[in-house]
């Protein structure tokens, strides 16, 4: 028997790690996590769970620190492997080049963590031997890199082990909402997505966007809901509504057996008739749109978005028509956009009547088509790279020849301007100064006020959850 211990730096559920956990368990071996605090608990954790591999998850913006972390601990316990999985080592595996990592796992990683378990039980000496072989995998073993060829994605999902949040047990993380995974997988390509580079990787591989059958996601839902807040239900998939038969019979099932209201992410596009009156039908608490930007302009030539605003409006009408709550997702500060395209967004979401209006600035990724374009457009240097990624899509804009400022005081003030219309001259005014601590705090008030509501949570839950995530936001 091995044991597998994940260090998590965000205060939040991660369901690819409680998919882990359930992978690592059903093969036999354990699995612990570590919430990491500081350097030295790091150590004391180790020394006490003797852990035959050590995994990070990571995104990139935290991919730094979690690297930091890895080689602090690279230079205590030398001969323990270390792996990182997710988004960030599944784009940029040549992170792997970093003297504190052994392994980073590209895409999914249920099948390959329980193949590495069973081949630890040998021992990282002879267990690396097999594990260079491992598909999804690229392998560093005495400075010499293996990379190898991706496996078919995981199909039908019903094959994945069930997942596991036990992991999770007395943290904060179970005061969060339940989070579940019903559809992996998006059809459509924006420019600033990694979207494109997924299908790319698997390309020949299977079928990018599959779903559980509706009774396994019920089930794995009834499995959350055993250990998290009873709050709504987070359906975490990007194209929900994208297969209706599939919907309503997943919804009929997780009526009948769970019937706690649910929020649901939604493209414009999917948002029929016919959906909303189903989401309305079951309870659903609330829908997130993605807005992006008011200006059809942008939307269609920066963002590959191709949705009118008489679209949006219909949608908008239609939640209305129905009662459900909705939250926009909407980005400031994009290539080329203008400070009337702001106002554009700002006045879409007015019109909308948006309940839970919400802005980001806009961060590009390195290897999408949108990085591609700032740097060929002069907004980004030639030698642009993730480590310039701030870690929060709060915090600035990385673009050059914007006015920084006036971005992030329209984040600001963004939310201010779509619920009280008749602030906008103020506004106007106000995004003409500094950015300052007074409109950070005042931002950060609604924000997490919104925040909060749009889920369901409650305000002792939430405000720990906030200030246990304030570096990750």
């Amino acid at each position: 028997m091995a044991k597998f211990m994940m260090i998590q730096l965000q205060r939040a559920p991660y369901i690819g790690t409680a998919y882990l956990c359930g992978a690592v368990k059903e093969k036999g071996h354990e699995f612990c996590l570590l919430l990491y605090k500081n350097d030295a608990d790091t150590m004391l954790v180790i020394r006490e769970e003797k852990p035959d591999i050590i995994g990070f998850s990571c995104m990139t913006g935290i991919h730094s620190d979690a690297v930091k972390i890895a080689d602090s601990i690279k230079r205590v316990y030398p001969g323990i492997p270390i792996i990182l999985g997710g988004p960030h080592p599944t784009f940029f595996p040549e992170i792997i080049e970093e003297s504190c990592i052994d392994i980073v796992c590209r895409g999914e990683g249920e099948e390959v963590i329980g193949e590495i378990m069973d081949a630890l039980n040998e021992g990282w000496e002879d267990g690396s031997k097999k594990i260079r072989l491992f598909k999804n995998l690229h392998v560093k073993i005495n400075g010499e890199i293996i990379k190898n060829p991706q496996r078919p994605l995981i199909d039908p999902l019903d094959n994945l082990p069930m997942l596991d949040w036990s992991c999770y047990k007395n943290t904060i993380i179970l005061t969060a909402s339940p989070v579940v995974l019903p559809i992996r997988g998006c059809p459509y390509n924006c420019t600033y997505c990694f979207n494109d580079g997924y299908k790319t990787l698997h390309k020949g591989l299977g079928k990018t966007i599959r779903a559980l059958s509706a009774e396994r996601a019920v089930e794995e839902i009834k499995e959350t809901i055993k250990v998290f807040a009873k709050n709504p239900v987070i359906f975490n998939s990007d194209t929900f509504g994208i297969d209706i038969a599939w919907m309503k019979s997943f919804l009929q099932k997780y009526s009948e057996n769970v019937n706690l209201p649910f929020v649901v992410l939604l493209r414009p596009e999917l948002a029929t008739e016919n959906v909303i009156s189903t989401l309305a039908e079951y309870n659903c608490y609330c829908v997130a749109i993605g807005v992006e930007s008011g200006s059809e302009r942008v939307r269609k030539d920066i963002l590959n978005r191709n949705y009118s605003n008489e679209l949006l409006f219909s949608v908008a009408e239609r939640l209305h028509k129905y009662g459900i709550p909705f939250r926009t997702y909407n980005m400031l500060g994009l290539l080329s956009e203008t400070e009337q395209e702001i106002w554009d967004t700002i006045n879409i979401n007015i019109k909308m009547k948006a309940d839970f209006p919400r802005a980001a600035i806009f961060t590009p990724m390195p290897g999408t088509r949108m990085t591609a374009q700032a740097i060929k457009k002069g907004y980004l240097d030639f030698d642009f790279s993730y480590d310039d990624i701030p870690k929060t899509i709060l915090e600035k804009t990385v673009l050059k020849n914007v006015d920084a400022d006036k971005i992030k005081n329209y984040m600001y003030f963004f939310q201010t301007a779509v619920l009280f219309p008749k602030a906008g001259k103020l506004i106007s005014k106000l995004v003409n100064y500094r950015p300052n601590i007074f409109y950070k705090i005042w931002f950060y008030f609604v924000y997490v006020y919104l925040h909060r509501k749009s889920e369901g949570r409650s305000l002792f839950s939430y405000i720990k959850y906030v200030l246990a995530n304030r570096n990750y936001k």
